[in-house]
């Protein structure tokens, strides 16, 4: 097996958003297949009915695509294993569990759950493994009659060992075993003929020639139980990798009270896919225990399994927000400005910039870049380009006890007002002048003339600023904080 290209899978369950752990598990299985030549496939385990929905499985398939992790063989991607829908692979789980039942490595098992309960409940009281009890596994023909004729619906249990262990062979935690009398004859197959979780994901790793799962901790304890179906079958188990934990900074498993944890969440704030899957990677898996920075082509040259680590990761948001500001200052004016444009729809500012001679966005990335943490940064530096003239109310009480406010925007609307040319340069050259002639610092000097123009306390550069509203703008707004300035 180890010679073999690897094939990998990433396996969703379609019951949400696509959670970061799950996109770190499909980082992982993409960057393994792709450093190593090998293929990457994704399928959709669906048979939770009451829980899977056509919905979640576009947004699952949306956040892949926006992540960059394309698939060679799924759903959209033609492969020689499909169909990769679980609920589409009905007839393969039936011939299968009927090979198992000729095999007589599977049987029909026709207890009640009142009948199971009680046989849970004596095992309780005899201090023994909570397990199925094997009562229908030597059932003779009179009997299994008797229960036909009662109308019960049967499920398919698989024979499994009383004694002894099964051992997980794991890449990355070592040697795992567990103690065969813990498990039971574990159900394949429904009453209702869909197949359970373990018994479709033992079907679907054979058939589809899966090398290697890698895949969350959570897992570990599925996995002797998709050994055992494996053998039972006659396939060559896979090689295992189980993943550690990513916990919130409360080192308890990160979810929605730690605030976003689905990548849809972090695409919706402004975050950037290089920076996303850069801060994935990073989270149990290091190179060397320095190098932070990784581009997507370095992941793929540098992952490896064996440098995964076996403790729980910590989501750290702080580190995150400052590899996708690293991120954005890197890209260049014209891809930063496309991926704002792109963001930007459907939002407050859709359509805005560039239209009835407003500035452009590529026309402001320049003045933003360097601020900006997220894309969603452009739009809280830039609105009051283009929406009416809104005071955050911390700015609104700065302008109001700032004794030289008053003065100062009278001297900048004379000064603005009397400039032959309004550029960039006259205005930098004007207005440095008129602080130094009321013998104030040029950041309290512009402070008063920010508010006014902008309503906030940070924005771009205020002398580009000024250009970019155009002198009529400018002095318009500053007028108005005037007069309210005056009338308080």
């Amino acid at each position: 097996m180890n010679d073999k290209k690897p094939r990998v899978r990433f396996a969703p369950s379609p019951t949400g958003h696509l959670h970061v752990g799950g996109a770190r598990t499909a980082l992982y299985n993409w960057l393994f297949a792709r450093g190593r030549g090998g293929s990457f496939i994704l399928r959709i385990e669906d048979t939770d009915l009451s829980r899977s929905t056509d919905e979640s499985i576009q947004q699952i398939i949306s956040s892949m695509r926006w992540l960059g992790l394309d698939w060679d063989e799924g759903p959209g991607a033609a492969g020689d294993h499909g169909p990769y829908r679980q609920m589409e692979r009905m007839d393969i789980y039936q011939e299968a569990a009927s090979a198992l039942l000729d095999a007589g490595r599977a049987y029909h098992c026709y207890c009640s759950p009142e009948e199971l309960e009680a046989a849970r409940t004596v095992a309780r009281q005899e201090s023994r493994p909570v397990v199925y009890n094997g009562r229908c596994c030597g059932l003779s023909s009179s009997e299994l009659q008797t229960m036909e004729s009662e109308g019960r619906q049967p499920v398919i249990r698989l024979r499994t060992p009383r004694e002894g262990f099964t051992v997980v062979r794991d890449t990355i935690k070592g040697d795992v075993q567990f103690e065969n009398s813990t498990i039971g004859d574990f159900i394949l197959v429904r009453s209702s003929g869909v197949p359970t979780y373990n018994f479709a994901v033992a079907v679907d790793d054979a058939r589809m020639g899966i090398t290697h799962v890698i895949r969350g901790d959570d897992h570990l304890p599925n996995t002797p139980r998709q050994i055992m179906l494996l053998e039972a079958m006659g396939e060559e188990p896979p090689l295992y990798g189980h993943l550690p934990l990513i916990l919130g900074a409360d080192k308890t498993p990160l979810s929605k009270r730690h605030g976003a944890s689905a990548v849809e969440e972090f695409r919706k704030q402004g975050y950037v896919r290089e920076a996303l899957c850069n801060y994935l990677a990073l989270l149990g898996w290091s190179f060397d225990g320095e190098t932070t920075l990784f581009s997507i082509e370095e992941l793929v040259e540098k992952f490896s399994l064996e440098r995964v680590g076996n403790t729980a990761a910590v989501f750290d948001g702080e580190k995150f927000i400052w590899m996708n500001g690293h991120y954005i200052r890197e890209m260049s004016e014209g891809e930063l400005a496309s991926r704002i444009i792109e963001y930007l729809a459907g939002s407050d500012l859709a359509g805005l910039p560039g239209s009835d001679g407003k500035p452009t966005v590529a026309e402001l990335v320049p003045l933003v870049q360097e601020k900006m943490k997220t894309l969603a940064d452009f739009a809280a530096l830039t609105d009051f380009f283009f929406l009416p003239l809104v005071f955050e109310e911390k700015a609104l009480g700065k302008l109001m006890k700032d004794a030289n406010a008053l003065p100062v925007l009278e001297s900048v609307v004379a000064a603005i007002t009397s400039l032959d040319t309004f550029s960039l340069e006259s205005i930098e050259e004007r207005l440095r002048a008129e602080a130094e002639a009321m013998e104030l610092k040029l950041g309290k000097f512009l402070q008063p003339i920010r508010i006014a123009v902008s309503g906030k306390t940070i924005t771009p550069g205020m002398f580009e600023t000024l250009a970019m509203l155009g002198r009529e703008e400018s002095i318009e707004r500053l007028k108005a904080a005037i007069i309210r300035l005056a009338q308080a």
